[in-house]
């Protein structure tokens, strides 16, 4: 076999299995907020993630490689991927699994949109033709859960604009968005899990201050009471999920391109669809799987149709 043919297919494995571990994190994320509030479940899954991304990364330091410490731009990322997750595991208070990532989807299209507003990038045609059916097909999933679950509907599509945003500020600030671009340096993974573990460690630091401030005007949201010993082991499982799924996400760009990855992720609704069964007796209508099927094939068709001759390139 070719080796270039067995790197991407090794890619594909990678990214298979974090993708497919992601639902699972999301289901516990729910279970776990049914007994605790969501600040609390956010905050410690950061925590969580930080302290067993951190010695990987000492390890690093410690064999002499060159990695940048905190920076500014790294509390402005964190705060929008705390943002994100804050929202997202909201959502999955009221809404069933499937329907939350679904809506959650439509977060390529939102970047598409963001790249033409923020950094001036030239879209074709044929993309904003796949961006308007995208978002036609996240109307027809969001229009009954708006009637069945009411303003709730809108956290998901909340935290799929901030990962949109922190996706558009990681390329204005040359931390591509494009993962794809770490396989071109020796140290890809490694930038990687640098990345994800400041992130991590700034959302912690900011769910704190959220959850300080929050104790007397939002109790129901950033209320804190001490977990059970089943709560912990949860939410334990929560970071180191978590934690794992994104460095399989980087092992797999050091492997293949964006564009053949980019199929696999759309296997995490398939997995929302089967956790949601299982473990909430939650079953999709009819036009949340219609609405599905509109919003991954937009978003195929964007991740998989070559760039525009006149697109901006990092």
């Amino acid at each position: 076999m070719n080796p270039t043919d067995t790197s991407q297919w090794r890619g594909l494995f990678w990214m298979t299995v974090a993708v497919l571990t992601i639902p699972a994190s999301d289901a516990i994320a729910k279970v776990l907020g049914q007994t605790l509030s969501i600040g609390q479940v956010t905050t410690t899954r950061f925590m969580i993630q930080c302290l067993l991304l951190l010695p990987l990364w000492l390890w690093w330091r410690h064999r002499n490689v060159r990695l940048q410490g905190l920076k500014l731009r790294d509390w402005w990322l964190g705060g929008l991927v705390a943002s994100a997750v804050l929202f997202l595991f909201w959502g999955l208070s009221y809404l069933p699994l499937a329907n939350n990532i679904a809506i959650f989807f439509v977060e390529p299209l939102i970047l598409v949109l963001f790249s033409k507003w923020f950094l001036k990038e030239r879209v074709s045609p044929r993309r904003w033709i796949a961006v308007t059916v995208g978002l036609l097909g996240a109307l027809v999933v969001i229009r009954p859960n708006i009637e069945a679950y009411g303003w709730a509907t809108v956290l998901p599509l909340l935290a799929a604009t901030a990962y949109a945003a922190y996706l558009t500020s990681t390329r204005a600030l040359r931390e591509s968005a494009d993962p794809s671009h770490w396989a071109e340096a020796a140290n890809g993974l490694q930038k990687s899990v640098r990345l994800q573990l400041m992130i991590s460690l700034t959302a912690s630091v900011l769910m704190l201050m959220l959850m300080g401030i929050g104790q007397t005007l939002t109790p129901a949201l950033t209320g804190v009471q001490w977990p059970t010993a089943h709560e912990w082991g949860l939410l334990i499982l929560l970071g180191a999920l978590a934690a794992f799924a994104h460095v399989l996400i980087a092992l797999a760009f050091t492997h293949a391109s964006a564009s053949i990855l980019a199929p696999v992720q759309y296997l995490e609704i398939l997995g929302a669809v089967f956790f949601g069964w299982w473990l909430f007796q939650e079953w999709p209508d009819a036009l949340t799987f219609v609405g599905a099927a509109i919003i991954i094939g937009s978003g195929l068709y964007i991740a998989m149709e070559k760039p525009h001759p006149d697109v901006i390139q990092d």
